[in-house]
């Protein structure tokens, strides 16, 4: 006689176990692994009065978070997002922590954003568009909350090669993995030129603020131009805040900045008290001058702390309080260099460029003369774009060679010994294993 674990009654087994003699042995031979399987299976809290179903989907539960657990403890490393988020100590309940995806078109200054709210010259920003190809992030902490940016590739409607659909899903990537987005767009309401794109930022429900960026240019415009005859294009800070207000009804805020200005610009002080909830979000916005209709949503007059600090969802934090970035010195090394590249090359032969750092020891403790060592190698497509790279008689190599030096050695505080080398490996921007390879599409498994 024996008991099921739902029942108070003795369970009436003898005489069928009798009936079963022919197999006894074999339902012996098997017991002992049945009910091991059981003890593995079995989650560590009492499942009482469950259905087989919701006891299986509990031990799956119980079984994947051992699972994190143990991988968090079997791998750990500088930069590494924990599977089972800790909060750190001296971290209320009520912390709260998101990622931010920055999105817009190409060359509205979203690097050059992102540097000024994380006052760090983080991502390389150049004039010229889609110098960014990655998704970076940064990571901005606070007492009470963390901000972890996406920065992103500008906005691509038509994507002409592998390299540029990759960057695309960079952006989609944002999009779908972050609690808040930030569009910025600039003093002539420049959109976001892939429309299906737009719709889903626009249906997304996540709160969003809008950066009007590059307000600055307002006093540089010639109102007489005929290029202000475009539809849906602006000149004042007035009209694009209405324009975007238009765009986007439901969102948070629509801030004027000049992110160009870096940490200290008023708009750029607002995104982030918006973003941080304080110390004072009212003061923030006062500062930015003579109110302006429409910058928030239609009743709204002005955003308290309070309500600013409902943007972030509780959580706490993903990253160590002193983490930047979860990429490595190699990357930015390589980023640095390709920013190189874009100031000293001339029309599209940037775009065919990509740097590879092959080699890059730090100074040993104790030298005399401490320095960074680094190789790296300048990719192009063609034997003909290689000759422009190089220069005559080496004289473009060796001026790419001392700006990024000086680059370099402001970024690591450092000085740095680099050597350039420039290799054609044909058509790699349309090669996808090559790509992978770099980090711009996924591997396959």
């Amino acid at each position: 006689t024996t008991t099921h674990p739902s029942c108070r009654e003795p369970w009436p087994c003898g005489r069928l176990w009798g009936a079963m003699t022919p197999a006894r042995a074999a339902l012996l031979a098997i017991l002992p692994c049945v009910a091991s399987s059981f003890v593995l299976r079995r989650p560590q809290f009492r499942v009482a009065a469950l259905s087989m179903v919701e006891y299986d989907k509990a031990a799956k539960e119980e079984k994947a978070k051992n699972l994190l657990r143990n991988l968090d403890e079997a791998f750990e490393y500088e930069g590494r997002l924990p599977a089972t988020p800790v909060p750190a100590a001296g971290t209320s309940d009520d912390f709260r922590c998101g990622f931010v995806g920055i999105v817009g078109a190409p060359n509205m200054g979203k690097s050059t954003l992102l540097n000024a709210l994380l006052d760090t010259d983080l991502c390389v920003a150049t004039n010229r568009p889609q110098t960014t190809r990655h998704s970076i992030l940064g990571v901005l902490t606070t007492e009470d909350c963390q901000l972890c940016f996406y920065d992103t590739p500008g906005v691509i409607e038509d994507p002409a090669y592998k390299l540029q659909e990759g960057m695309m899903e960079a952006v989609k990537g944002a999009l779908m993995n972050s609690e808040v987005l930030l569009v910025v767009t600039d003093l002539f309401s420049t959109p976001i030129p892939d429309d299906n794109l737009f719709a889903k930022l626009k249906k997304s429900n996540r709160p969003t603020i809008v950066v009007i960026n590059k307000v600055d240019l307002a006093d540089k415009v010639n109102p007489n131009s005929e290029e202000n005859d475009e539809a849906g294009r602006t000149i004042t800070v007035f009209d694009a805040v209405a324009r975007w207000r238009e765009l986007l009804p439901d969102a948070t805020a629509i801030i004027p900045a000049c992110a160009s200005e870096g940490p200290e610009d008023v708009g750029v002080k607002a995104v982030r008290q918006l973003l941080t909830g304080g110390p004072d979000v009212p003061a923030a916005i006062r500062d930015l001058g003579r109110p302006i209709p429409a910058m928030f949503q239609e009743g709204v007059k002005f955003i308290s702390n309070e309500e600013a600090k409902g943007i972030l969802p509780t959580s706490p934090p993903l990253y160590d309080e002193d983490t930047l970035t979860d990429r490595s010195e190699r990357f930015f090394a390589s980023e640095m260099i390709r920013a190189t590249l874009f100031e000293k090359l001339k029309k599209e032969m940037p775009y065919c460029c990509e740097v590879r750092v092959t080699e890059f020891k730090e100074p040993k403790p104790g030298d005399k003369n401490p320095m960074i060592r680094m190789k790296a190698t300048i990719l192009v497509e063609r034997d003909s774009q290689k000759g422009i790279v190089v220069g005559k008689g080496g004289q473009m190599i060796k001026d790419v060679g001392v700006d990024a030096r000086k680059k370099l050695e402001d970024f690591f505080g450092e000085r740095v010994h680099l050597e350039l080398f420039v290799k054609v490996e044909k058509d790699w921007r349309r090669n996808e294993k090559k790509l992978q390879m770099y980090g711009y599409l996924p591997s396959k498994k």
